[in-house]
């Protein structure tokens, strides 16, 4: 089955940033937890409206055997229309997570009035029942990727739930293509392993800066043809362990259409360049 990562139920989100601060007996916290749970599920117009380009990322552990439901109830195929009915969460920023697996998906879609998150500067829910096609989707090999980055780069602070995590920015291209610049979290691995102590979580910050910055030197000496295997393989995925590049890489277009376009048939549609292998669409 694929794994979103970056969405949904946050399961493999939350994992990854499990080291929020705890906060049970606050209800000013409680509140907002409860706006955005109501977010997430109705796209509550109180939030503020984002238009332009969203991301989200999907892993398949069990290569094209798997059902893929997209965004919704649909599948990974050109002209297919599904809905967010079971799935409303993206980012604003292209946010890797990394998830060791043979498939991945990165998806850019182009969304009227997702909704910004409260809590949250980056991520974006859609309302409930919006429907979002399909328009374009390219294979790509992993090990062809080639990153660049500026000798001057800095690290991409981010708003994550009530933390700000550090993230190194890759401006990817594919066959001269130019791709969506992606955005690595820089964590030390022992922290994502374990509890911080109160005393540690005091320098926090400090720790968070020292690791990446460290890091962002060391990618930029690495020869732009390997930076993108080294920033992937490097990263611990949700079971702790890291791993290899992805077989393949799909790169999807979507758009968001209009509530009048809600409904299309389903059909199974074999993926680009894999003619062998279908992926299974639920009705």
């Amino acid at each position: 089955m694929f794994t979103f990562v970056n969405g949904g139920e946050y399961t493999v989100y939350n994992k990854l940033l499990m080291h929020r601060e705890f906060h049970q007996f606050n209800s000013r916290i409680l509140k907002k937890t409860l706006v955005r749970i109501a977010a997430m599920q109705s796209g509550i117009n109180k939030l503020p409206d984002y238009s332009g380009e969203v991301y989200r990322v999907a892993s398949c552990r069990n290569g094209s055997t798997s059902i893929y439901n997209g965004i919704g109830d649909g599948g990974l195929n050109v002209n297919t229309i599904t809905t967010t009915n079971t799935f409303v969460g993206a980012c604003r920023f292209a946010f890797v997570v990394v998830e060791h697996a043979p498939i991945v998906i990165w998806t850019v879609i182009k969304t009227r009035h997702a909704k910004v998150q409260p809590d949250s500067l980056e991520e974006v829910t859609f309302p409930l029942g919006s429907s979002i096609e399909f328009t374009n989707i390219k294979q790509l090999n992993p090990k062809k990727i080639i990153a660049h980055i500026d000798s001057d780069a800095e690290l991409k602070w981010i708003q994550i739930g009530s933390n700000y995590r550090p993230f190194i920015g890759l401006n990817l291209n594919y066959e001269g293509q130019k791709l969506p610049d992606f955005y690595f979290l820089s964590a030390p691995q022992q922290l994502r392993r374990f509890a911080l102590a109160p005393i540690t979580r005091f320098f926090e910050h400090s720790i968070y800066k020292s690791h990446a910055e460290k890091e962002l030197e060391h990618i930029k000496r690495i020869p732009a043809e390997k930076r993108f295997e080294e920033m992937w393989t490097s990263r611990l995925d949700s079971t702790g362990k890291p791993g290899n590049l992805p077989e393949i890489i799909y790169l999807a277009d979507a758009e968001e259409k209009p509530k009048s376009n809600l409904y299309s048939n389903r059909k199974v549609v074999t993926l680009p360049n894999m003619e062998e292998n279908s992926v299974i669409v639920q009705q």
